[in-house]
């Protein structure tokens, strides 16, 4: 399988933000966290993208609001 890039932009207490992070890694798929809070750059990210709520997952460029498993699911399986 050639190599992803998956970002989850992520916050304390999401428990949305959770769900993801679990549901990706049950699927076996290595992803970075960038948590909002902690990271001004990860916050200026997300306002770039137009939007100020967590979490966001980037599949390869591909942005997921919420946690839109089937979007998830089609993106990993492209």
């Amino acid at each position: 399988m050639p190599s992803r890039e998956i970002v989850v932009y992520s916050a304390p207490g999401c428990i949305v933000c959770d769900r993801v992070k679990e549901f990706l890694a049950r699927q076996g798929v290595s992803f970075m966290v960038k948590d909002i809070v902690e990271d001004e750059q990860a916050l200026a990210e997300l306002g770039r993208m137009g939007v100020m709520s967590t979490p966001v997952t980037l599949i390869d460029g591909q942005v997921v609001l919420g946690f839109d498993r089937r979007k998830i699911e089609q993106l990993l399986a492209v």
